[in-house]
């Protein structure tokens, strides 16, 4: 959704695309609370991925409307650190309705919640930043939004930040969303306490990692190339660490690597740190839809190849258990090639984004 959402936020404004991204995530909710059987829930989770889709870069647009330079580079990385508090959300009070209130009552609040916002959007936000406190974004048709969208897919710094997020963000996602359990609890023997403490104390690291990130692309946005060398280095240095480990890890050197691993979700927003300098304000959504896609397709292809290895290295063991600590070691390494493309690609596209910068200068 991120191409399409990034041409209808260049066309239509942030406001209106944060409403409607609500607004779909309520209705989603409302039809997981009263589904009748699977399907019909797993529609309404699409329907609530589909509303979130909207919603990370209109933010980031909505940013950039308000605020330049240095101070947006800020904003943008405190405002998706705080984001951030709603995995904690989802972990533990909502975890709490669903145990005391049931699975209606719970969807049904959160959808009532989501509606809400929607309303509050409309009511209380304005795109832009202006003197007489109108609105000032200029709604260009569906074909020129596409036309920026080819525009912006042809310059290499814009593909630098595709890359940017491709390399920063999987190894953090590809985790959270699904592999951290099965590693940490089948592979390495760990409680699902520890297993829970691990993934909360990644959200907070967050907490403190992210306004890092934000204050050096803002002081020294000269440095923010080397930043994404620099992270990259140490999320692939810390699964190498574990990945050589005879055996069993032991607990706190665990939790200490999957801290290290976490800095890549921070990391990713110097994605857009990139592309705010690039393009122009009018041609930021379909920029950042663009660049967006870089993680996420980053991520499910690292989700794939490392349940890909497992079942080989399982299929050819003969052993009964799947989730072994060797079988992981062949599917994490999986990983580092899709982050090694990623830092090939990135290296190139901003070598390109530098030549035709320099002739520009002169």
């Amino acid at each position: 959704m991120q191409i399409p959402v990034g041409i209808l936020l260049d066309r239509f404004g942030a406001k209106a695309l944060l409403a409607v991204g609500a607004f779909v995530m309520a209705a989603g909710q409302l039809t997981v609370a009263f589904a009748p059987n699977l399907s019909t829930a797993v529609v309404g989770r699409m329907l609530v991925g589909m509303g979130d889709s909207f919603t990370f870069i209109s933010m980031i647009r909505l940013i950039n409307g308000w605020y330049q330079g240095a101070k947006a580079s800020k904003v943008q990385q405190y405002v998706a650190t705080i984001g951030q508090l709603g995995q904690f959300f989802s972990a533990v009070p909502f975890w709490w309705m669903l145990e005391n209130l049931g699975w209606t009552s719970g969807f049904s609040i959160m959808s009532a919640a989501s509606l809400f916002i929607s309303l509050m959007v409309i009511v209380f936000t304005a795109n832009e930043a202006k003197s007489t406190g109108t609105e000032t974004h200029t709604a260009a048709s569906l074909k020129l939004a596409t036309q920026q969208l080819v525009e912006n897919i042809k310059n290499p710094g814009i593909r630098m930040a595709f890359w940017t997020h491709y390399v920063t963000q999987p190894t953090t996602t590809s985790v959270q969303l699904l592999w951290a359990v099965p590693f940490l609890v089948t592979a390495e023997g760990q409680s699902h306490d520890f297993a829970a403490t691990t993934l909360t104390a990644m959200v907070l690291f967050g907490f403190i990692t992210g306004p890092v990130i934000g204050g050096i692309c803002a002081r020294s946005p000269q440095l923010r190339a080397r930043l994404v060398y620099s992270v990259v280095g140490l999320t692939t240095s810390a699964w190498i660490i574990l990945l050589c480990m005879p055996g069993r890890s032991p607990s706190w050197l665990l939790f200490v690597c999957f801290l290290a691993i976490s800095v890549g979700g921070p990391a990713s927003m110097v994605a857009f740190d990139f592309s705010k300098d690039i393009v122009p304000k009018a041609r930021l959504g379909t920029a950042n839809g663009f660049a967006n896609v870089g993680g996420f397709l980053a991520t499910f292809i690292m989700m794939y190849l490392t349940g890909l290895a497992i079942d080989l290295i399982h299929a050819s063991s003969g052993i009964a258990e799947r989730y072994t600590v060797d079988a992981f070691r062949w599917g994490f390494a999986a990983q580092l090639l899709v982050v090694a493309v990623g830092v090939v690609f990135f290296t190139v596209e901003r070598r390109k984004f530098e030549i035709i910068t320099a002739l520009k200068r002169e």
